[in-house]
């Protein structure tokens, strides 16, 4: 069903206007009415006394490109009010992409958005070469618990003109007029825009992604006709030192041509705590200038699992621990033991500042599951409880630790960035920021990327008090659904999209990621329970309603300029 009436709530509209009290219509999938007190006409009614109504959440960092195949409700996304997504970020996509290179591209997909091997092989069809296909074999397979854009990754882009070569060197004129050409195409089909990476993913033989080895004259090339389109592009920054250098980039390229510019990368840590707020004030600087230039921020804590079959867990330590949870199960054991390894483990462990996990600071390296009885006892303490017990070097012990346990344990690195509270809102609330930068749909094992909406309604809305809901969901809608070029999305207004969120704040709860095994294979992954929205609603359909999935799918793919 795609009439519904939403009656006797709270309208807060998605435009930061105030909360007013208003009833809304939903006809055919659109918003048709919105007022005082409306009369049912025939159409589903949902009760939204003592609760808000607004505009379905819009999240646009994620990686459901492949999730899609498999899980296409996107769960829990619904559960936590969103109803819009981007996928194709950090410079990844499907397509295009030759029939040769689908292998390299899904083991680059997997080992940088931490995605098991196995089930991206079952899942995906790879029925596609161009964009354009690409597009259309997700729509015949039916529609979505939400609604899906997409970007096409710079990437991909590369790899499909200049082949392996594209991981090495810079276009030749030719070649990037073609890579243009390319973008073209896939912006014509209906792509939102591009995403690209300028200075840090890798594969897990530590390449540089294809994207990183593009010159500037490629990029005005991609610029001019992103520009023509009128769409946007979305971008990693180096993380460290040359962050600046890499939005200063972009932003000359991109800027004069009017095309808006959205990038991750800016974190609160306790150790820098100054830092993320400098480089906001860095960005609104940039923005003063009259570039569309947007941070995005999230107010998620980075608790990371370390995945000991692959993933980017350990990607800072490149000579010894990268390799060796790369690496298959027996040759782990050898690296382990090996004396020569050892040595060099610990050298680099005290050279390297800074790595996903936190290897620096053991007391924040938590250890929560064993493979043996007799280390049960150890639950829940930590690498640095180890090492004051065994008395030696942390990557000495945390490697007789990975022997004890089978070559995996569970150890989860704890507060690796965003761990306070106080300066995550500081970032939230700075004007140049935009909230966004969940990345939901990857690193399923490393944590659960989903529930960012609740977490900004229950801990910096309703408890601290640092965003008014208004503002909130202004941000999470309204501003998003302008900036990334979402028309009739983001608002509650006659003509819009019938997206909406039925929730009190008194009711939702932000709860902690648990272990599932519901994919395809039998895979495990980290799941956020329901956040306690009473309803969700796409397209005039409640997908969702307390927490639990309808089945409705009545989300569709945003071609973009159609």
């Amino acid at each position: 069903m795609s009439d519904i009436l939403v009656r006797g709530g709270t309208l807060v509209d998605g435009t930061g206007a105030a909360a007013r009290t208003a009833d809304v219509r939903v006809r055919g999938g659109v918003i048709t009415e919105v007022g005082p007190a409306l009369r049912p006409d025939g159409e589903r009614v949902i009760d939204a006394a003592g609760a808000v109504v607004a505009p379905g959440f819009i999240d646009a960092h994620t990686h459901f490109d492949p999730a899609l195949y498999w899980d296409p409700m996107c769960d829990p996304m619904p559960q936590h009010g969103v109803t819009t997504v981007l996928t194709g970020n950090c410079s990844l996509s499907l397509a295009p992409v030759r029939p040769a290179d689908r292998a390299k591209l899904a083991s680059l997909f997997c080992y940088v958005e931490d995605l098991p091997e196995t089930v991206f092989a079952e899942s995906v069809p790879w029925d596609w070469e161009s964009y354009e296909d690409y597009l259309s074999s997700t729509e015949t397979r039916g529609g979505f618990g939400l609604n899906v854009a997409n970007l096409v990754g710079h990437s991909m882009l590369r790899q499909y003109v200049l082949g392996d070569q594209a991981w090495d060197r810079p276009a030749s004129e030719d070649e990037r007029a073609r890579i243009a050409a390319l973008l073209d195409q896939a912006l014509a089909a209906g792509a939102a825009g591009m995403s690209t990476s300028l200075g840090y993913d890798e594969d897990r033989d530590k390449r540089p992604v294809p994207s990183r080895k593009a010159d500037d004259a490629e990029f005005a090339a991609l610029a001019d006709v992103l520009a023509a389109r009128g769409r946007f592009m979305t971008f990693i920054p180096d993380q460290g030192r040359r962050m600046r250098d890499d939005v200063e980039r972009m932003a000359a390229l991109f800027g004069p041509r009017g095309v808006m510019q959205s990038w991750i990368g800016i974190f609160h840590t306790s150790d820098r705590p100054a830092w993320a707020r400098e480089m906001l004030d860095f960005a609104a600087s940039v923005q003063a200038r009259g570039v569309p230039s947007y941070p995005q921020v999230s107010p998620r804590t980075y608790d990371i699992n370390v995945n000991w079959a692959g993933g980017m867990s350990w990607m800072g330590l490149r000579e010894t621990w990268h390799p060796m949870v790369q690496a298959p199960a027996d040759a782990k054991e050898r690296m382990l033991r090996d004396p020569q390894w050892r040595a060099q483990a610990r050298e680099e462990w005290d050279r390297v500042k800074r790595t996903p996990i936190p290897h620096r600071y053991p007391e924040r390296m938590r250890l929560v599951s064993v493979t043996r009885a007799e280390n049960q006892t150890w639950v829940g303490a930590t690498l640095a409880d180890l090492v004051a017990a065994r008395a030696g070097h942390p990557s000495d012990v945390l490697a007789d630790w990975l022997l004890d346990n089978d070559c995996r344990p569970g150890i989860v690195g704890v507060g690796v960035s965003n761990a306070d509270p106080d300066g995550v809102a500081e970032t939230l609330v700075h004007p140049a920021s935009i909230i966004a930068n969940s990345d939901a749909g990857a690193h399923l094992t490393m944590m659960c990327a989903i529930g960012d909406t609740t977490l900004t309604l229950t801990r910096h809305v309703r408890d601290r008090g640092d965003l008014t809901l208004e503002a909130a969901v202004h941000e999470m809608t309204g501003r998003l659904a302008g900036l990334f070029g979402f028309a009739g999305r983001g608002v509650v207004r006659e003509g819009a999209a019938g997206d909406l969120v039925v929730f009190a704040l008194d009711e939702l709860d932000w709860q902690q990621d648990v272990f599932v095994s519901d994919l395809p294979t039998g895979a495990s992954r980290l799941r956020r329970p329901a956040g306690g929205y009473r309803a969700t609603v796409v397209a005039g359909t409640v997908v969702q309603e307390h927490g639990t999935l309808t089945g409705a799918r009545p989300g569709a793919l945003l071609r973009a300029g159609r």
